[in-house]
């Protein structure tokens, strides 16, 4: 609802959206893998339908969902990832479209992509579009640092999507105990912090990724490494926790799951 009023879309109702998505479920229900870390994904999406040329809301559109069976975003065993720290490009600024779930971001993020894959780093992380200093999300990701005090630290909403997986994380680490941080996290906490042990854990999160560990981020002429570089104990169990939600291992107190009948 928020992505498509930012974009001038309308609203789709929440009962419809749900039912549709029921149906495909229900549908294709035959292509959902089996094992841990398969899923069928699905992906809702609207976009504008009027015929003609204009500069201005359209006055259609039509609303769509489709699936695919999809395994880890990252192929193969889980394993820490690295990241490329983009200094050339941004992925959004304020006042704009950052914070919606708009096709355009991820189109504007593939040049940068395949500067990462360059260098030889699986995803690109996107700094401010003003200073060029505080760490915003990954290509497709949000992202957390895990303090030596066990405080989990993570971008502040503005200028970054509002991820369902990343407001999940908040709540099961405050149930584990740990503090959480939304705030602006300077790139130099980041490096410096992974240098000098402030910086334990660096981890990715999203619908796909689920909780994915960073071993290493690079940028011309150096790299930061947290910890040992390898799955930290805080993100193994955040992630446990979460898949065990999601598998229907431990009971879902929170209302997240919605079971198709």
């Amino acid at each position: 609802t928020r992505s498509s009023a930012r974009l001038a879309l309308p609203s789709f109702p929440e009962e419809a959206f749900v039912q549709a998505c029921d149906l495909l479920v229900r549908t294709d229900a035959a292509w959902v893998p089996d094992g841990e870390g398969a899923t069928l994904y699905l992906r809702p999406f609207i976009y504008a339908t009027e015929v003609g040329l204009g500069v201005r809301p359209s006055d259609s559109a039509r609303f769509q969902v489709i699936a695919s069976p999809a395994g880890n975003y990252f192929s193969g065993p889980l394993r820490p990832i690295s990241l490329w720290l983009s200094q050339e490009y941004i992925r959004a600024a304020p006042g704009g479209t950052g914070a919606a779930k708009c096709g355009g971001n991820y189109a504007a993020g593939l040049v940068a992509q395949q500067e990462a894959i360059a260098h030889d780093c699986d995803q690109v992380v996107y700094l401010d579009a003003i200073e060029h200093r505080w760490v915003e999300e990954l290509g497709g990701m949000n992202l957390f640092l895990v303090l030596d005090d066990g405080t989990l630290v993570t971008p502040e909403l503005g200028t970054i999507l509002e991820g369902v997986t990343r407001d999940s994380v908040m709540t099961l680490a405050r149930e584990l105990g740990h503090a959480v941080e939304e705030r602006r996290v300077d790139v130099d906490e980041w490096r410096k912090g992974a240098l000098d042990g402030r910086v334990l854990e660096v981890f990715a999160c999203g619908t796909a990724a689920v909780i994915t560990p960073i071993g290493t981020l690079r940028w011309p002429g150096g790299e930061a490494v947290a910890g040992d570089g390898g799955p930290g104990p805080v993100t193994m169990a955040l992630r446990s926790a979460l898949l065990d939600v999601q598998y229907g291992r431990t009971p879902d107190t929170h209302g997240w799951m919605h079971r198709v009948l």
